[in-house]
């Protein structure tokens, strides 16, 4: 949702004395809540666990907080429409911090890469690592995405509900020309093939598809606008990504929200195949005829919320993204200088979409991410121990077909050996 935009686009013309019914406390739904009740709607929002941001969450290791969800803090701007539309300001609610560098790349102890926010700071240093040719083509590559960004942000990211032939009549001559030169219909590997002749770098930007859970060889070449979002800002959150949910949680209730946690929506309601409320695991029934559901679609498709509201969402494609494995610690570090986001590579990166996607398997040659939560720009010494985020990709069928112990070791065994 927009920050101030079709907040009532597709609600029904009169509800009474009815509240809107948000199920889902994480980040979309608090946002659609909070949007709702700036616009005068009673809101109710249920969420099944007993805390509220959905991905966004801390774990307590060793009396210390760790970040073990999202942990990149992009777009700011969006941040700013939403507090700015509930009447507060992002500075006021929360402390962020811009980071100089976007990320710190390693491929061995001698291969290290910084990426930064300053696009002739990050091509001076792809000029040392990799050669002025590849520094002239990163620039290139900047000027690409940049159009590419400026060409989709009204048509895609801006609008309420996208689509093809209205994607198609927004972009105009401009806009189509960039889709044109980035390869409309090559995967984001092949697009990136004509800028990055250096593997290591094909395989850094390549990265990006994994933003929305696919692989670089089949992710659409689009992506690469996502280099320049982050060339647009990275902060870090003080008090970590859960103060985002916080920080959204105390407008929405200011405004009046209401929250019921740790309860269950077992059952979306319908009478004569509209909405007529929502049916709670406690026993409670809230009479509505509007819900969102800021969940899975495929809980809809497969009638886990009622066989009525199996075909309230389209039938997607069965492809499920990819997933993770994550390792929350707060623990000492040595023999690396660790910044805030960190990425080290094996040399092998066809392998691990291979594994994941088609042998539906943990990666025998994982990439591995590192979020240092105490660190920003600098590298700085904790003797005490810093807490840290380690994530790898893995298959997406921990529902089904959970991998066994010694195959997380394994995994744990391999990702601590390239580190």
């Amino acid at each position: 949702m927009q920050p101030g935009r079709g907040k009532e686009e597709h609600l029904p013309k009169s509800l009474g004395n009815q509240p809107v019914v948000v199920i889902g406390g994480g980040i979309g739904g608090l946002v659609s809540a909070l949007e709702l009740a700036c616009a005068g709607l009673e809101v109710i929002v249920v969420e099944k666990e007993q805390n509220l941001g959905g991905k966004i969450r801390q774990i307590n290791c060793a009396g210390h907080g760790v970040d073990s969800g999202p942990t990149v803090f992009t777009m700011r701007w969006v941040f700013d429409g939403i507090f700015a539309n509930a009447g507060s300001q992002l500075e006021d609610m929360l402390k962020i911090e811009p980071l100089k560098i976007l990320a710190r790349h390693a491929w061995s102890k001698s291969e290290r890469l910084d990426l930064f926010a300053n696009r002739d700071e990050s091509a001076k240093a792809i000029e040392d690592f990799a050669g002025a040719a590849e520094a002239r083509r990163f620039i290139e590559f900047c000027e690409q995405t940049r159009k590419l960004y400026r060409a989709l942000e009204k048509p895609y990211m801006l609008s309420q509900r996208p689509s093809m032939m209205g994607m198609m009549s927004d972009l105009g001559p401009t806009g189509s020309k960039a889709l044109y030169e980035i390869g409309l219909f090559n995967d984001l590997w092949k697009s990136l093939g004509r800028y990055f002749k250096d593997p290591r770098l094909h395989q850094l930007f390549g990265r990006y598809a994994t933003y929305c859970g696919s692989s670089p060889f089949q992710a659409p070449a689009t992506l690469m606008l996502i280099a320049d979002v982050e060339m647009q800002g990275v902060w870090a959150v003080q008090g970590g990504m859960i103060a985002i949910t916080q920080a959204l949680t105390d407008l929405a209730r200011a405004k009046g929200v209401r929250f019921i946690c740790g309860v269950n929506c077992d059952e979306i309601l319908q009478r004569n195949r509209k909405v007529s409320g929502v049916r709670l695991s406690n026993g409670e029934t809230i009479q509505t005829q509007a819900v969102i559901f800021n969940g899975d679609a495929m809980a809809l498709q497969t009638g886990l919320l009622g066989e009525a509201n199996r075909h309230a969402s389209p039938i997607t494609q069965t492809t499920r993204s990819l997933s993770a494995i994550t390792w929350s610690m707060y623990a000492k570090p040595h023999g690396f200088p660790l910044i805030r986001h960190n990425v080290f590579f094996d040399s092998d990166y066809d392998s691990e979409f291979t594994d994941i996607f088609y042998r539906k398997r943990l990666p025998q040659k994982p990439t591995v991410y590192i979020c240092a939560q105490d660190q920003t720009d600098h590298h700085l010494s904790h003797p005490d121990g810093e807490r840290l985020l380690c994530l790898v990709n893995a298959p997406a069928t921990g529902d089904h077909q959970q991998p066994t112990l010694s195959e997380i070791e394994s995994c744990q065994e391999k990702s601590l050996s390239l580190l």
